[in-house]
């Protein structure tokens, strides 16, 4: 039999450990800068998870920073509901359930966040681990450009060439507000021979369908907001004598490439054109 004496000691001992282990994680004497209780306009205050080093808390905190200016940038939200109507044979009362669930999710560019702390500090509380403060300024017009570039830059092309020349010209749109230049174009030509069966039954074989896939550069096109003519350097695109034989339709399709102001990848396609 334990004694009571040992019974008591076993008791605080445990308590003891308790509180030790909840003073290494939520420390009673952790120093809290003013700028956390009044964050100014214009800024956001980040606060790190207890970390054993001080790079990891100052990391923490800054992360802390970014999924703030992301939730000011927009969030997107989704929410869900099932309902379950449970009964017996017994007769007894159906009993009805309802789960309910809702998740966020953010989306966005944040750029400069490290460039622009004005104030930090850390403390350990006497737990020997951690905790870092920052208080970075990020005022309303900044958080407009991150917005503007995490929507991307949004392109529209359209053919405005002239039917009875070679030459391909393309109006080429930008209408989110993000610069973007464009230097290449992939071209793709199909080719489908109405009279391919006859032919190659009674002269020579002809396939059905021909495509030829090339890439050229162009000179170097900046857009933003606006719109600019762009000429595909000159490559033939008019049928030929054989083409007119097998009764060829001619499709052509063009892929525009380049980059934004952030080095992302665009493109876009113009909708084939019917060459005659």
């Amino acid at each position: 039999m334990i004694s009571r004496l040992k019974l008591k000691l076993i008791f605080l001992v445990i308590i003891f450990l308790m509180i030790a282990d909840l003073q290494g994680v939520y420390p009673g004497y952790l120093q809290v800068p003013s700028f956390l209780v009044a964050t100014p306009a214009g800024h956001f205050a980040g606060v790190s998870a207890p970390y054993p080093t001080l790079s990891e808390a100052r990391k923490s905190a800054i992360f802390d920073v970014v999924r703030q200016v992301l939730g000011s940038i927009g969030v997107s939200y989704k929410y869900g509901s099932e309902h379950y109507v449970k009964g017996n044979v017994r007769g007894e009362g159906p009993q009805r359930t309802v789960e309910e669930s809702l998740s966020g999710t953010a989306k966005g560019i944040v750029l400069g966040v490290e460039q622009n702390i004005v104030k930090s500090s850390w403390s350990t509380g006497g737990s020997g681990r951690f905790v870092y403060f920052v208080l970075v300024r990020y005022p309303e017009e900044k958080i407009r450009e991150m917005r503007r570039l995490s929507k991307g830059a949004r392109l529209i092309a359209t053919d405005i060439s002239d039917p009875s020349t070679d030459e391909i010209k393309l109006k080429v749109s930008e209408t989110n507000g993000v610069s973007v230049i464009l230097t290449s174009a992939d071209i793709k030509i199909r080719k489908h021979n109405r009279f391919s069966k006859p032919i190659s039954l009674f002269l020579w074989k002809v396939p059905s369908r021909i495509e030829h896939n090339s890439s050229i550069s162009i000179n170097p096109v900046e857009i933003c907001n606006n719109s600019a003519n762009i000429q595909i350097p000159s490559i033939t695109f008019r049928k030929s004598f054989i083409d007119h034989l097998v009764g060829a339709d001619v499709e052509l399709s063009a892929i525009l490439n380049g980059y934004d102001e952030l080095a992302r990848r665009v493109a876009v396609k113009v909708e084939r054109m019917i060459l005659k």
